[in-house]
């Protein structure tokens, strides 16, 4: 950029380079479309200042708005957030279905017990409750549709796969159980943990030629390790036999003895990716990158920041929820792993978790993690159910270009 201004010459030189604004893209992390390379250096260099703007906009917290949805008598439990729809859940014993655009209530449900944990798909919405029941509804029809019985104590975390038809759960009880997704019986149940079991992770995980894409890893989480199973299909006659699970490891999450348990498990079908709270340095963080196919960590990264919570993971970046004394008003953020740049900044109304796991923090739109492309930038950044008994809900402030249509011809 300064030597665009040393002349008339270095000015169309430099800005009719293509490499040279595609690099500088790479470098601070913004997507390049691969499939529309084109061989217009200028129109490079407009999109990289567009979105290097769009960059210190979002390190100054300019970037989002703030809204409150309040429909909720008591305080909320649980939220998850899918395809532009927010679900919400509550002491007061009901379920809402949000469209975010529009901010309109799409469905309430009624249930028997507070919900710890909320999820749904185009199908169906599925909770867990404290009294160790998990239940199913009908998102067209909102009938109640399959009940799966039961843990002995609080069901804090769930996962479900449609390609194995199963539905796992973890439970303050220390068991972990494996469930049909459509019938509701109960298939198997695991006990190798011996505390709460705070998350589970059910992923698909093919092998290094795609022969099979019904094999899948779980990940399970207590407060002091995390365990990595197979788990998969087995087939006669092409026709499914039985579930199949194996317990590979187990990776230790305490450092020198002691156990500070910090929640967010990610895995981005090569790394998994969780924190760990440093004993000794106070108000610091290791974010932990783990090789699962070697089964050892790829990489500790230090974080002069004390997270409450790990968000969302991507190619470029990683989101957090820090304690407000980290950064004034903002306990927000989002950095870049390459070279821990702050990224983007946000202030969420103080709250305490819900559960264990802060099921009611939950990461809207994600693609943006792998760096910003000029489209990504949009929709809900953030949904959080605050101590007021409502539910908190950032979202991106449109994009303004810096150059306009005439100027980009």
């Amino acid at each position: 950029m300064v030597c665009c201004c040393i002349s008339r010459l270095w000015y169309h030189v430099i800005s009719s380079s293509v490499k040279i604004w595609q690099n500088a893209c790479r470098r601070y992390g913004f997507q390049i479309n691969r499939d529309f390379l084109s061989s217009d250096g200028p129109y490079w260099k407009r999109f990289f200042i567009d979105m290097n703007y769009r960059r210190v906009q979002l390190r100054k917290g300019l970037c989002f708005d703030h809204h409150v949805y309040d429909r909720h008598l008591r305080k909320v439990t649980a939220v998850y957030y899918a395809n532009g729809k927010l679900a919400t859940a509550s002491e007061s014993k009901i379920i809402q279905l949000w469209d975010c655009e529009t901010n309109v209530c799409l469905l309430t449900l009624r249930t028997y017990a507070s919900v710890a944990s909320i999820r749904f798909d185009q199908s169906w919405i599925i909770v867990s409750s404290y009294l160790g029941h998990l239940v199913s509804w009908d998102m067209v029809t909102g009938q109640r549709t399959v009940e799966y019985q039961r843990h002995v104590g609080a069901v804090f975390t769930f996962d479900y796969s449609k390609d194995l038809g199963v539905l796992v759960s973890g439970s303050s009880d220390t068991k972990i159980k494996f469930w049909s997704l459509k019938r509701g019986t109960l298939l198997t149940t695991l006990q190798e943990h011996t505390s709460w079991v705070l998350k589970v992770l059910l992923c698909s995980f093919p092998r290094l030629d795609n022969s099979d894409n019904r094999r899948h890893l779980m990940f399970s989480m207590d407060k002091s390790k995390v365990r990595v199973w197979a788990v998969s299909l087995g087939f006669v006659w092409k026709e499914p036999e039985g579930l199949y699970i194996t317990s590979l490891y187990s990776i230790p999450l305490h450092m020198d003895g002691m156990n500070l348990f910090i929640p967010g498990l990610h895995f981005d079908n090569a790394f998994l990716y969780f924190v760990k709270q440093d004993p000794h340095l106070r108000g610091h963080s290791l974010l932990c990158k783990w090789n699962v196919r070697l089964g050892k960590m790829a990489r500790e990264i230090r974080l002069n920041v004390k997270i409450k919570a790990l968000l969302g993971i991507g190619k470029r970046y990683a989101a957090v929820v820090a304690h407000l004394n980290n950064f004034g008003s903002s306990n927000f953020f989002a950095f870049d792993m390459n070279n821990l740049d702050l990224v983007a900044v946000s202030n969420l109304p103080c709250s305490r978790p819900s559960t264990t796991d802060c099921s009611q923090l939950i990461l809207g739109e994600r693609d943006w993690l792998n760096g910003l492309d000029g489209k990504n930038d949009k929709g809900v950044l953030l949904a959080a159910g605050v101590e007021d008994n409502t539910v908190h809900i950032i979202k991106w402030l449109p994009r303004r270009p810096l150059f306009s249509d005439s100027n980009n011809s």
